[in-house]
């Protein structure tokens, strides 16, 4: 009885272990909360920057999960499009803090 109990304890213990790393890697905020639109976007040099109005629009449609021309969301810096390059938009808190979101007016 003994036995099952612990081998309960474990798989439970690494579930939240896996839980709490996946946390860390795809929700955990990166920076602290800023004033702008949820998302910005990183160009193809690594640099990012707010989005314009039209940018906005597009995030703001409605897109079925099938469709091919929704937009590419990523969920860390880091991740890489499917031809390798770093471009895409993102959410503004998962943008690492030592990284400049570059206004309209410095960009």
């Amino acid at each position: 009885m003994k036995t099952i109990f612990l081998f309960f304890i474990i798989i439970v213990a690494i579930i939240v272990i896996a839980l709490i790393l996946i946390y860390i890697k795809y929700f955990r905020p990166l920076r602290p909360k800023e004033s702008g639109y949820e998302y910005v976007y990183v160009e193809l040099n690594g640099t990012v920057r707010e989005l314009d109005e039209e940018e906005i629009k597009y995030l703001n449609e409605e897109f079925s999960p099938a469709d091919g021309a929704r937009p590419y969301i990523k969920t860390s810096y880091k991740d890489l499009t499917p031809d390798g390059k770093i471009y895409g938009y993102i959410n503004r808190n998962r943008v690492p803090k030592n990284i400049i979101i570059e206004t309209k007016a410095n960009a």
